[in-house]
């Protein structure tokens, strides 16, 4: 799924939060409206294409975000989880980091 269709869900209230991204979330000091904000301005990193999911890296208050969107359903995305990237695991926050 491109970026523009999960924003379109989005923009209509097709989506779901999930409990995971509303703990998560909230850990890093990350409210749904950031989730949102940082879906509509961001862009996708990451497929995973096996489970029909996308990284979206975006910013929300000048901090770096991530979110995980799932869009398997069709009539809907979900919010999976998100987080603030952790320096020692990304590359200015977008390309992961390889394990040594």
């Amino acid at each position: 799924m491109e970026m523009e269709a999960i924003r379109t869900f989005v923009r209509k209230g097709n989506f779901f939060v999930t409990d995971h991204a509303l703990t998560e979330g909230f850990k890093d000091g990350i409210s749904v409206a950031d989730m949102l904000h940082v879906i509509q301005t961001g862009k996708i990193i990451e497929r995973y294409p096996d489970r029909k999911r996308c990284l979206v890296y975006g910013h929300a208050n000048a901090v770096p975000v991530h979110v995980v969107v799932d869009f398997s359903a069709n009539r809907s995305v979900d919010i999976v989880t998100t987080y603030i990237p952790q320096r020692d695991q990304w590359i200015k926050s977008q390309v992961r980091k390889r394990k040594r």
